[in-house]
């Protein structure tokens, strides 16, 4: 092979490999919100493994873990994406310890910041219109007059021997809940994949309830950091119950 066939087959492979990344790096790819459960600092295993209540006595098992996830936006230095039909219900039910959004087909290249609601925004809530995950006749709905339960956590509570059930169903639109993370290169894996942590003990942190006006600062400091389960087992359809549990939608979702 003359000098010349060399050059140029070396310079044809080069010209494919620039071609292979610009074509990785620049074209349309699919991006993964990935969700882990966790207590704190222990990963959520539904049905099997139990925890400490951790503002009074005994320990809980959860048995049924979902929640909406919706509107979600993409933003990077020049570009705005607002995913359609984007209401999404996370479920911890699988074979997997954890679960997932896919965006498909999408410019993320430098990507800077996703934005997300926790539940359902005002107007999806208050119609019968099936959109994404969205269905009025699924056990996340109550009814078309009070909308969709944005987060369903039940399991069982066991102090000396004696159950107690935990349901917390939270809805209503005052709970919706918007969150903002700001997205770096190293909270990016190469296989485009954002892993978060879903913190279920922040739901019933004290100093969360204390800022929002619903225990008092005296009651947080002269107690226990975390509210007593026992306390509050059933949440359901009465407003402040549900507003101490959605206040916790600020901060239980961080990145990993």
């Amino acid at each position: 092979m003359t000098k010349s066939n060399s050059f140029a087959l070396v310079f044809s492979i080069l010209v494919v490999v620039i071609a292979v990344v610009f074509w990785y790096h620049y074209s349309p790819q699919n991006l993964t919100l990935r969700f882990h459960p966790y207590v704190g600092d222990k990963s959520l295993i539904l049905h099997k493994k139990d925890y400490k209540n951790p503002g009074g006595t005994g320990n809980f098992i959860i048995r049924d873990f979902q929640l909406f996830i919706s509107n979600i936006v993409l933003n990077s230095s020049y570009s705005h994406i607002k995913e359609p039909e984007s209401y999404h219900l996370v479920r911890f039910d699988g074979d997997t310890s954890f679960a997932q959004i896919v965006i498909p087909e999408i410019d993320i290249k430098n990507l800077a910041q996703i934005s997300f609601g926790i539940g359902v925004d005002k107007k999806a809530n208050g119609t019968i219109t099936i959109s994404g995950d969205l269905d009025p006749n699924s056990r996340m709905a109550w009814n078309w007059q009070v909308g969709y339960k944005f987060l369903l956590l039940e399991g069982m509570l066991t102090i000396d021997n004696e159950q107690l059930p935990l349901v917390y169903h939270i809805g209503f639109d005052e709970s919706y809940t918007e969150l903002h993370f700001e997205i770096t290169n190293e909270k990016l894996s190469n296989d485009k994949v954002i892993d978060f942590k879903i913190d279920l003990l922040r739901l019933f942190k004290k100093d969360t309830l204390a800022s929002a006006g619903l225990v008092s600062q005296q009651s947080k400091q002269s107690n226990d950091e975390y509210i007593d389960m026992s306390e509050m087992s059933h949440v359901k359809f009465a407003p402040d119950d549900v507003k101490a549990i959605a206040t916790g939608f600020h901060d239980f979702i961080s990145i990993l």
